[in-house]
């Protein structure tokens, strides 16, 4: 007899209302009909999800607690308006839920399946995720090595989520360790023999994260915390189990809560098949394209006429008047950092580029090779240009740009190349350090 045999015993009245609440919650937090929004064939699921999610939140928001007159969609941060107003709908439809349900099923006396099968969803809902932030990790692209421009921002500028961004990102071997920390989760979570190691490790790693997003006020907070109560929730499966090994030093016997019966005889092989297909569309599919977006990112140069690096600014002439240096200017260029690609940003904070931790950033320059007219956009789909005019090789790397300012003004401007020796740009390492540095 296993485990699954022995919980049909009825279960405590606690127990059944918790199971019910459980169901309705996590069936509406992890939208697992999501998952394979991804896929431009299965898109309509993605936004199908959207769509339903953002219904019932805004319903709940109008109706029953209004968060914010008018909900902030969750694109980018995870903690807007819309995201609590999610989080807060969800709850309250598993209270009013495992109410109506425990009214409706008052005699049942147990959901042995119905545990199971809740457990899965809740597993396969943090492997996903485990995969997903994981792999994004391993490959560097979540949080990217700090660029030129950044290490040309003053630190006092930089919010504590780009600071703590900036910190992950500086060392590849530390960020490459916590994703395989996050694939590790995933790949323990698979298989049942190692789930309750997955789910414990599983803790430990999304307690760091979330007390990462926390403690530096990342806009995850709420998806962290569900990723680490996630995993708490498949633990506690076993907490007894848990309990006797590491607290009591008392023996304990094999996990066979995940076992499952085998009702059909097409039903194993069709269990093997969907876990195939979950691998392959959920890891080896984000695998691939994370791969290829890190080799893309890898043979990205910086194109001309500008090199990566810091160039000072020595004339600014705007509509033939020269603009003298100041650090209050809202006009004169402090100076100009160029970004790997084709990006970079300015000593200056202007609305009309994207304004950063102090800085102004344009991502896309383009050179018209047979004019020789350079063009510089806030994005590169802008139909508009910030500017646009020619350039001139100075002495000693240096370039003069003379153009049209902000499709209105005259501007040229002297750069000089900047060799600037940002000792954090060194990325130094030394067994032996005789001082503090």
């Amino acid at each position: 007899m296993n485990e699954l045999e022995q919980q049909q015993a009825a279960w405590p009245k606690y127990q059944l209302v918790l199971f019910r609440f459980f169901v309705i919650y996590f069936l509406l937090s992890t939208a697992i009909w999501s998952w394979f929004g991804s896929f431009a064939w299965l898109s309509f699921l993605g936004a199908f999800s959207t769509w339903f999610t953002e219904g019932y939140t805004n319903l709940f928001n109008d109706y029953i607690y209004r968060v914010k007159d008018e909900l902030v969609p969750t694109r980018g941060s995870g903690d807007t308006s819309m995201g609590w107003a999610a989080l807060y709908a969800q709850l309250f439809m598993a209270f009013v839920g495992s109410i109506i349900w425990t009214a409706l099923d008052r005699n049942r006396k147990s959901y042995v399946l119905g545990s199971l099968a809740i457990r899965n969803v809740v597993r396969y809902y943090i492997i996903f995720f485990a995969f997903i932030y994981g792999i994004i990790k391993i490959f560097g692209l979540q949080m990217p090595t700090p660029s030129n421009s950044y290490y040309a921002t003053d630190l006092g500028h930089f919010s504590a989520m780009r600071f703590s961004w900036n910190f992950v990102g500086y060392s590849k071997t530390y960020e490459f360790f916590s994703g395989l920390m996050e694939v590790l989760v995933g790949a323990l979570l698979l298989y049942r023999r190692t789930i309750v190691v997955g789910a414990l490790l599983g803790v430990g790693v999304f307690s760091y994260v979330f007390l990462l997003n926390m403690t530096f006020d990342i806009p995850v907070k709420i998806f962290s915390f569900q990723l680490l109560f996630a995993c708490a929730f498949i633990s506690l499966n076993n907490l007894k189990r848990i309990a006797n090994f590491f607290v009591f030093n008392k023996s304990t016997v094999p996990d066979t809560s995940w076992d499952i019966p085998i009702l059909k005889p097409w039903f194993k092989p069709t269990r093997l098949a969907l876990k195939i297909i979950f691998i392959g569309c959920f890891v080896l599919y984000p695998f691939y394209n994370y791969y290829n977006a890190y080799v893309s990112r890898s043979s990205t140069t910086t194109p001309p006429p500008f090199e990566s690096g810091y160039y000072a600014v020595a004339n600014f002439i705007l509509n033939g008047d020269t603009i003298p240096p100041n650090i209050n200017s809202d006009l004169h260029w402090r100076d100009l950092a160029i970004d790997n690609g084709s990006r970079g940003s300015i000593g200056l904070v202007d609305s009309t580029f994207r304004v950063r931790y102090g800085r102004s950033y344009f991502f896309n320059y383009s050179l018209d090779s047979m004019t020789d007219q350079l063009t510089i956009k806030r994005f590169g789909n802008d139909s508009l240009s910030i500017f646009k005019g020619s350039y001139t090789p100075l002495p000693n790397r240096g370039l003069r740009l003379n153009g049209i300012y902000k499709n209105l003004d005259t501007l040229q401007v002297d750069l000089l190349w900047d060799d600037r020796n940002y000792q954090l740009a060194r990325k130094e390492f030394n067994w032996l350090l005789e001082s503090v540095p």
